[in-house]
């Protein structure tokens, strides 16, 4: 084994490539040593150390789970990426990391769920209800990216979480999913005093493409706060309903030049929506 080590920084590729194939057949043995040499400056040696242990799988977990804590930012990608590639047997331990104080920890472990994709979606949905508002915040980010309609309604639960986090990422996961049962729940959102929650309800709206809460969206379109009214003039743009299109007439000198972008924008989308409905 110390010899097939040594391999894999051989000058010739397909030495190299031979030797971490060699390795991963070996097994648990040479885990320790491939964790080893996830920490090599040379790039090649990181990459073919991290197919070994992708092929190796489930003994190498416990391993890849220390190494999410180390400083290197390469070692820590890499490790996501294999547990990502190993999945399922990995998903207790990426959830378990979900709590961990180190909030790089955090999201690496949400982003190696999200990568495993729809095995890791009931173990998510449950984490929704932890105690950690950021565990609840790092679950919905991740199902957000798979896109499973399983978690819309678990979603709609959390849009109402005591944590204004929670609620913005609940929000910015059910409109990436595109479940047109959320915009009744978004458009209660938009009664939040929080711009920050109110503006990811508005964009997820906007995804969404309902006109069930155009009311709601214009209604947006009269707050005193330019980051709402930015939001809501980009939302019914996306929706291209023309109920939409006087009141954002009306903002076209409004005093902020983002919103007075987005309100063209948005009469530029409606009006060529329409006419191609014609």
């Amino acid at each position: 084994m110390d010899g097939l080590i040594k391999a894999i920084r051989h000058h010739n590729l397909g030495v190299r490539w031979r030797a971490a194939l060699a390795l991963g057949d070996i097994g648990e043995p040479a885990v320790k040593p491939l964790i080893k040499a996830l920490k090599e400056h040379d790039q090649d040696v990181r990459w073919l150390a991290a197919l070994a242990l992708g092929k190796i799988g489930n003994e190498a977990i416990p391993h890849l789970i220390r190494a999410m804590h180390e400083k290197d930012y390469d070692v820590r990608w890499h490790a996501t990426r294999i547990l990502a590639e190993i999945g399922e047997p990995a998903i207790p331990q990426l959830i378990s990391l979900l709590s961990e104080g180190d909030s790089d920890v955090q999201w690496h472990s949400a982003l190696a769920l999200s990568m495993i994709g729809k095995p890791a979606v009931d173990s998510l949905i449950l984490s929704l209800k932890d105690n950690h508002w950021w565990v609840r915040t790092r679950s919905a980010w991740a199902l957000g990216e798979i896109k499973d309609t399983r978690a819309v309604e678990p979603l709609i639960q959390s849009v109402n979480d005591q944590d204004w986090y929670v609620r913005w990422s609940a929000a910015d996961a059910l409109g990436k999913i595109g479940d047109k049962r959320a915009a009744r729940c978004l458009g209660t959102a938009l009664k939040e005093t929080d711009s920050y929650v109110q503006v990811p309800a508005l964009w997820a709206l906007g995804k969404l493409g309902s006109s069930v809460s155009v009311d709601s969206l214009l209604e947006s379109l009269k707050n005193s706060d330019w980051y709402i009214r930015w939001g809501a003039a980009d939302a019914l743009g996306k929706i291209g309903d023309k109920r939409a299109l006087g009141p954002l007439t009306q903002l076209k000198d409004d005093e902020d030049e983002y919103v007075r972008r987005a309100v063209n924008d948005a009469i530029e989308k409606i009006r060529a929506n329409n006419s191609e409905e014609k």
